[in-house]
């Protein structure tokens, strides 16, 4: 629904595998009720809908090559997905004439000013309600990725 409202335009069809999040009734009556043609691949043939699977095996070893090179348990996968994702969304590619898909989403040039290096050393500022006197006005952390809710790490 946000890609909708956001586009403006309507999903009038969209091409799943069978997994169990897909196959549920719930989601099967949400498709109805919201005028969304389901197609569901065949179990074990990814080929059906190559470009995604190729563009999930792009992601997911960029996230196994950002773990295991910084050290981070794999329980971090989902940031660390969420932040391939967010780096490929502002890289240019040639499959939408070398812009970038966020510009050609939001119409809007990306700036990347703001990238860091996944679990860099990172300073969070400490308010001073959250503090006493003379304690660090800062607490060590690394940095996992950028929020969707607010211009935040």
């Amino acid at each position: 629904m946000l890609a909708e409202k956001e586009a403006g335009v309507s999903i009038g069809s969209l091409r799943t595998n069978k997994g169990g999040e897909f196959t549920s009734n719930e989601f099967g009556e949400f498709c109805k009720i919201h005028g969304i043609h389901r197609q569901l691949i065949v179990p074990y043939t990814s080929q059906k809908n190559g470009v995604v699977e190729r563009k999930n095996i792009t992601i997911m070893n960029m996230v196994r090559s950002m773990l295991i090179e910084k050290q981070v348990p794999k329980i971090f996968w989902a940031e660390a997905t969420r932040w391939c994702v967010h780096i490929l969304n502002r890289s240019p590619t040639v499959a939408v004439q070398n812009k970038t898909p966020e510009e050609v989403w939001s119409g809007v040039k990306p700036n990347v000013d703001y990238f860091r290096v996944f679990r860099c050393l990172a300073h969070v500022h400490v308010s001073y309600q959250h503090k006493v006197k003379l304690d660090d006005k800062s607490k060590k952390c690394v940095l996992l990725g950028v929020s969707d809710e607010s211009k935040a790490y």
